[in-house]
């Protein structure tokens, strides 16, 4: 049942559940992260840390960017559940669309390739 708990927790913030639905499509770094939504790298990092303890990402270290994705083989059951579900939900939301505007061009613009 904590599993569960943690999971639903973490996925309780708005901010959490749009930067998970990102990280569900492409691996993201702090940087990126940072262009995209309005928040200091210290909140972008608690939001990704509460989605890491819950078990939803993984991460690792390219040069000096500590870079995030979804965590498909988790061994919390249930957020293998709710990946599955957000993968097929609110593809339709306006601020997920500006989320996935904001990655693109986050991308096209090499910001990752600055930050190392």
């Amino acid at each position: 049942m904590r599993d569960l708990l943690r999971a639903t927790r973490a996925l309780s913030d708005e901010s959490r559940l749009r930067m998970l639905k990102l990280l569900l499509d492409k691996e993201i770094c702090i940087c990126e992260m940072r262009e995209i939504f309005p928040k200091s790298e210290s909140q972008i990092s608690r939001h990704l840390k509460i989605l890491m303890d819950a078990g939803f990402l993984k991460r690792w270290t390219d040069g000096r960017c500590v870079v995030y994705a979804a965590d498909r083989e988790t061994k919390n059951n249930h957020c293998r559940a709710l990946m599955e579900f957000l993968g097929n939900s609110l593809n339709d939301d306006k601020w997920l669309q500006e989320d996935r505007k904001k990655l693109q061009k986050v991308v096209e613009d090499q910001v990752r390739e600055k930050c190392k």
